[in-house]
């Protein structure tokens, strides 16, 4: 029988292998997770604050001025003045950097896809209920720290 604590290991060296794949099929499209990630937001939610970019990504502002730099440099967004507040600056994709998004979101989807597909449809069935449980008990033990 599997105890409780004998999950928590097989769950971490999952995530371990899981992170390695996700970045390897990220840095064949030359990107990486936190790149990817704010390229979408901004697909997403269109030009944004830097602020507003950190609040989605839930990172800081350095980190999100980090990023921006980066893919800045590379062409894949610009900053443009704030249309009434010349000391924000708004950040948007660029046609490249919308390529770059789509070929990242591509990549990721295959993979995960890839993996999933080692399981039988009844496997991943049960994966997805005991996820979902695990979802569950995560979401009320957070709501009652509240």
């Amino acid at each position: 029988m599997v105890e409780p604590q004998d999950l928590a290991p097989l769950m971490a060296e999952f995530g371990r292998g899981y992170t390695r794949k996700i970045f390897s099929e990220m840095a064949r499209v030359k990107t990486t997770p936190a790149r990817a990630r704010l390229l979408m937001t901004l697909q997403c939610h269109g030009s944004c604050k830097m602020t507003d970019i950190g609040g989605y990504l839930e990172v800081t502002p350095r980190s999100v001025t980090k990023l921006v730099d980066g893919l800045e440099q590379e062409g894949l967004v610009v900053r443009e003045p704030h249309p009434h507040d010349r000391r924000i600056s708004m950040i948007r994709l660029t046609p490249q950097g919308m390529q770059v998004c789509k070929e990242s979101a591509l990549a990721n989807h295959a993979a995960v896809t890839a993996l999933y597909e080692h399981l039988t449809p009844a496997d991943r069935q049960h994966l997805a209920r005991i996820l979902n449980k695990l979802i569950e008990a995560l979401n009320s033990q957070s709501s009652e720290t509240e």
